[in-house]
């Protein structure tokens, strides 16, 4: 006789499933739960996707979260009774399920029930692609160098790094207004090939598209020098910084010979000053103050020098 009790649970429990509709699975017997997946409009399976659980209210309270796993699933349980916003946050930005709503108002609530899974399963929008190669002046491949995708609107950046063959490939939040950076050591420059921020293209790239921007490295400039004392020898060990117009600072230091350097900068004005092991600080060239500094002018391709001797 147990061969009948067994197919009679299996069919009530079906009947049950079916009743339920979109709510099947069991949780908790006190509590709730939300599950489901996430795809994108590509249909490509979205993994360690960030999934927040809010109240329906307007707050900044998170309820819960976790993470879709390799396949896209995810699964939230023990939530009391009531409704839910759910929150999944992809590639640096965040949409709300069903997926394609950014805004918290327009986001439906979830309701759930005790001893019930609510299923919340989304379809998000494929990230935009922005994706090149960086060559340097000289036409080889740029490796290692930084790529940024500067979204205008809200400020916010996409980041990458070059290959060993000088490719890159960033994904970024689709429909931005985008302005792309690349970053050798100190030399920052624009795409299309411009170290003035105002001049370089924006480029704007659709959901699931994917953009092409190449670009050659301009040719950077340099600043090196010789600090000696007042008897003429060479000040070993000695810090020397340089400072842009716009209150940028970096610095070095000199070696056995008195010698120091300073490559892949961008062009502009810069004052430079020396602080030795002993405290005393002098302005090239051999000024007390940045008032009475010299203004040095770096060039693109140019390497300026500034040597200095320290006053007796």
């Amino acid at each position: 006789m147990r061969t009948p009790r067994i197919i009679a649970g299996a069919i009530l429990g079906a009947v049950v499933a079916a009743l339920a509709g979109a709510t099947p699975a069991l949780a908790d017997g006190g509590t709730g739960a939300i599950a489901g997946n996430v795809r994108d409009t590509r249909g490509t399976v979205i993994a360690d996707a960030v999934v927040t659980i809010y109240p329906p209210e307007s707050s900044p309270n998170i309820v819960a979260q976790t993470r879709t796993d390799a396949a896209g699933k995810f699964k939230v349980t023990g939530l009391d009774e009531g409704s839910y916003k759910v929150d999944i946050r992809l590639g640096g930005w965040s949409e709300w399920a069903p997926g394609r709503i950014e805004n918290f108002d327009a986001a439906p609530a979830y309701p759930v029930v005790p001893g019930r899974t609510t299923r919340a399963s989304s379809v998000v929008s494929a990230p935009g692609v922005i994706t090149g190669r960086l060559v340097t002046a000289t036409g080889t491949p740029a490796a290692g160098v930084a790529v940024s995708a500067d979204e205008e609107n809200t400020a916010r950046t996409w980041s990458a790094t070059t290959a060993a063959d000088g490719t890159y490939q960033v994904k970024v939040h689709p429909g931005g207004d985008y302005i792309i950076g690349f970053r050798d050591g100190s030399f920052q420059q624009f795409a299309p090939h411009t170290v003035d921020r105002s001049s370089a293209r924006h480029f704007t790239v659709g959901s699931g598209h994917t953009i092409r921007v190449n670009d050659r490295l301009l040719p950077a400039a340099s600043l090196s020098g010789r600090l000696v004392d007042a008897a003429g020898a060479p000040v070993v060990g000695a810090q020397v910084h340089y400072l842009t117009m716009n209150a940028s600072e970096q610095a070095t230091t000199t070696d056995a010979a008195g010698n120091y350097s300073f490559t892949k900068l961008n062009p502009g004005d810069i004052k430079v000053y020396f602080v030795t092991a002993d405290g005393v600080t002098q302005w090239a060239y051999q000024a007390q103050s940045y008032d009475e500094a010299t203004t040095f002018t770096l060039a693109l391709g140019q390497t300026t020098t500034v040597d200095d001797q320290l006053l007796g």
